[in-house]
């Protein structure tokens, strides 16, 4: 089924930046921000996840009414050069995240639902903002939240309580890639062409609704009290929602193959999900084989920065062909199990037999010493780096 976009990137921005905004930076963050939106719009559009709508709120507030209440979720955008993520920083006085999260705090207090912090970009080691990852613990901000929001203890801990702290959104130069590989995997009889015209046809709705009428003051006490809405609130709320019913062009393409990536974008509370993650879960591997695969991944890379430290770095060349025979026993892994039901995991398997008896022989320089776990690692870099996938399973558990 083809698929026209509506409009072009240049006429969805027309009348998007209001007169107090200007500059290419708040054009970025508005379209960031709809990137990040648009896993949320899909799992609503199929009905996955508990998800039953989206509310996009010009920059930086989405809600989602869910089956079992609603999340309201703030999302941050930063330049790279600004440096990693810290607590002070979530209580900045203009842009301070856990300050409007804890406005919404305030404005919904005695109702059952979640506040998260979307963040792009990587956050601090040892930080005290690790404390807001699911299951931490969260006494280490409750003296901050204490002294920066002047709140009460009891206040505190019970907002604390309430935030999660969501890495699962990609950078803004990765995030349209990783939702173009995302909606692939729900309308998989589209051409090329037809997925890109979908891609752009859903961000064009996400800021449609963005752009319209701000809610303002009633944000976000009328999405959460339906009962005490004026007919004008009403209005702007639905001219805002995004579901199933106001897109059904849209929803009668997606299919709910590719279901375990799609939740790792949108569940409470997600870690980061790299490119090696998207395409492991893609090939159908299990929850421990891509949790291995992320550590022999990053030993591969400490490995690399030892030899550099000891001025062992190979020249390019022997890179070149390490790298090249590692993809060419990846490729013939692909052509055997690609058409499995989980190709990832007989690919991995494939790759540690070939490793563990052909090491010798396909590591000749000695770069990574022969050692077949360094040699998955370093082919998890690769596949992280868009030189292999490990297949598209059919029988996705």
């Amino acid at each position: 089924m083809a698929v026209e976009c509506k409009s072009s990137w240049s006429r969805s921005c027309a009348g998007v930046i209001s007169d107090g905004d200007h500059g290419s930076e708040t054009i970025a963050r508005f379209r960031y921000q709809a990137e990040v939106t648009l896993p949320f719009c899909v799992s609503a559009l199929l009905g996955e996840n508990d998800i039953v709508a989206v509310i996009p709120e010009y920059l930086e507030d989405i809600a989602l009414e869910t089956k079992t209440g609603w999340r309201f979720l703030q999302v941050k955008s930063r330049n790279p050069e600004r440096g990693l993520w810290t607590a002070s920083a979530l209580f900045a006085k203009k842009s301070g995240a856990l300050r409007s999260l804890y406005r919404t705090y305030l404005l919904t207090r005695g109702q059952d639902h979640s506040l998260e912090l979307v963040l792009e970009g990587a956050v601090k080691t040892g930080n005290e903002i690790g404390a807001l990852r699911p299951q931490q613990d969260r006494s280490p901000l409750v003296p901050m939240v204490m002294t920066k929001l002047r709140a009460t203890r009891e206040s505190a801990e019970d907002f604390l309580r309430r935030v999660t702290l969501n890495e699962s959104a990609a950078h803004r130069t990765d995030i349209h890639a990783t939702n173009a590989r995302l909606l692939h995997q729900h309308a998989p009889s589209l051409t090329h062409p037809e997925l890109e015209a979908l891609h752009e046809s859903l961000l064009n709705e996400i800021e449609t609704r963005m752009q319209r009428q701000r809610l303002s003051a009633a944000w976000p006490r009328s999405v959460i009290h339906p009962e005490s809405r004026s007919g004008v609130t009403e209005e702007r709320i639905q001219a805002k929602r995004l579901d199933a019913e106001c897109l059904p062009g849209v929803a009668e393409v997606l299919r709910s193959s590719g279901i375990p990536l799609l939740k790792r974008f949108v569940e409470k509370g997600g870690g980061p999900v790299s490119v090696l993650t998207q395409k492991l879960i893609l090939g159908g591997a299990t929850p421990e084989l891509i949790e291995r695969a992320r550590f022999l991944q990053a030993n591969a890379r400490h490995h690399r920065l030892s030899r550099s430290a000891q001025n062992l770095t190979a020249v390019d060349a022997l890179v070149v062909d390490l790298e090249e025979r590692i993809h060419t026993h990846a490729a013939t892994a692909a052509a055997m199990h690609g058409s499995s039901p989980h190709p990832a995991i007989g690919m991995w398997n494939h790759l540690l037999n070939t490793f563990g008896t052909q090491a010798a022989a396909i590591d000749r320089h000695k770069l990574v010493r022969a050692d077949p776990m360094l040699l998955m690692g370093e082919g998890c870099i690769l596949s992280d780096k868009c030189v292999f996938g490990w297949g598209e399973s059919i029988d996705v558990p």
